[in-house]
Order: structure tokens, then C-alpha cells, then sequence
């Protein structure tokens, strides 16, 4: 039985087909930024025909819930729960941080950071065996140098915080381009040890994980909404 993966955090989206007993993995991912906007759905059914698979012979549909691009998450999240509902199979929710737990190989700490913008990231550092030096989390990226720092430790970073905060990082070791970022094949593998552990959610507890009041939130919260609302009011009845 197979596992479906869905990674959308990031700019770059991408879907993942997943045999945990024989370790075969297939991956398709976006070629533009945000193209998995419109492509997933069709990137998934590319998956499951080229590999000649059945929906019927998945066991269970994974998506990476964040934290990450708003947009990706909400589409990536709907996009596994309309697949888990209409296959009637359960879900798997990774986190798009704690997916980076597999890049550490017992040899060496690993740092993912993913830009959250103004100086801010979604960050989390874990040692050689997967643990936590500092739990996934919305952090300043000084912050989470400075517990680095403090632990003496040099992870290798992953994230797209890495192009963002260039200037801070140097002197640190940074992951190739090519491995940096996050990808449906972390996101199935990782769920293959949820599952395994029985792990799973129904399609309808599925959810995204944002970390962060998205801007809309921020603004209701704020009372941003409500005086933008009366200055459009106001301009109208002025006409």
C-alpha cells in the first residue's frame, strides 16, 4: 500500500508517491513558483498513472501543514482532505519543520529556518539524532543563532530563511540549493513513521499549522479591518 505526500509551504510545491515496504519513491514538483496552485491535483494524478497505481491502493494521504506560505498550506491542506474524504482512507499531518528531523544522519545538527519576513523566521534546530536544541517555532532568526551559539553546536541550515538572512549566516554551514528546501519527499517519509506509529488524523481534524495569526487575523485582532472599513464607507458616502 502506498502513501500520497503533499508539500506546500514553500514557493515551490510538490507531490511525492511513497511504498514504505519496498522504499520506492516517485516525486513530481512545480517548475514556477507557486505553480501548485493549479498543478496539484494534476500532479498527483501524474503520479499515481505513470507508477500504474489505483487511488484505490493508497493507504493513507500526507500533507505538510506548516508552518510556511499561507496560500500553500490552505491549498495543500484541502487539497489531502478531499482526497482522504473521497477515498475514505486516513490522513497524516507532518509538520513542515519537523520533517527536517530525517536530514539528521547521527553525525551532525541540523538548522531549518524558513523566512517569515522583517527579520523573523519559522525556525527549529534539532541534534545529531533528531531531537530538540530548539523546538519548531516562530523565533527572530537572531534568536535562533543564539541558541546555537549557546548549545556550541554547527548544524548544516536548510530553509528558505537561508536567502533571506544571507548576511547572519556566514561562517555557518548551509545545505546545497538543490536539498535546502522543502519537499514532498520528506513529507512522505515522515508520514510513513506516523503511520507506522498510528498516527493519523481524520480528514476533517486535518489542519493547517500557521504558526502565526495570518495578516487578516493580525488586522480583526487589531482593529486594523474595522477602520479600513469605515474609510471605505466614509469615501462612498461622500460621493
Amino acid at each position: 500500500m502506498y502513501i500520497l505526500g503533499i508539500e506546500t509551504t514553500g514557493p515551490v510545491g510538490s507531490v511525492a508517491l511513497y511504498d514504505p515496504q519496498t522504499g520506492q519513491l516517485s516525486m513530481k514538483r512545480t517548475e514556477e513558483p507557486m505553480g501548485h496552485l493549479r498543478r496539484l491535483a494534476e500532479m498527483a494524478q501524474e503520479l499515481l498513472t505513470e507508477n500504474g497505481i489505483s487511488p484505490r491502493e493508497l493507504r493513507a494521504v500526507a500533507a505538510s501543514v506548516g508552518p510556511g506560505s499561507y496560500t500553500g498550506i490552505r491549498i495543500g491542506v484541502s487539497t489531502a482532505r478531499a482526497m482522504a474524504q473521497a477515498l475514505s482512507i486516513p490522513a497524516v499531518a507532518v509538520g513542515a519543520l519537523d520533517q527536517f528531523r530525517l536530514c539528521c544522519d547521527g553525525t551532525r545538527p541540523v538548522a531549518v529556518i524558513f523566512n517569515a519576513r522583517r527579520g523573523q523566521v519559522y525556525g527549529a534546530v534539532f541534534d545529531a539524532n533528531g531531537e530538540d536544541i530548539l523546538k519548531p517555532g516562530p523565533y527572530m532568526l537572531t534568536e535562533v543563532l543564539d541558541r546555537i551559539r549557546e548549545e556550541s553546536v554547527r548544524p548544516l541550515f536548510y530553509g528558505d530563511g537561508i536567502d533571506a538572512g544571507r548576511e547572519l549566516l556566514t561562517g555557518f554551514d548551509l545545505a546545497d540549493k538543490e536539498e535546502r528546501y522543502p519537499t514532498a519527499a520528506l513529507t512522505v517519509r515522515m508520514a510513513a513513521e506516523k503511520l507506522e506509529a498510528g498516527e493519523t488524523v481524520s480528514y476533517q481534524e486535518l489542519l493547517p499549522r500557521y504558526m502565526r495569526e495570518t495578516e487578516a487575523e493580525q488586522k480583526l485582532r487589531d482593529g486594523t479591518l474595522a477602520r479600513l472599513r469605515e474609510a471605505k464607507m466614509a469615501k462612498f458616502r461622500s460621493r
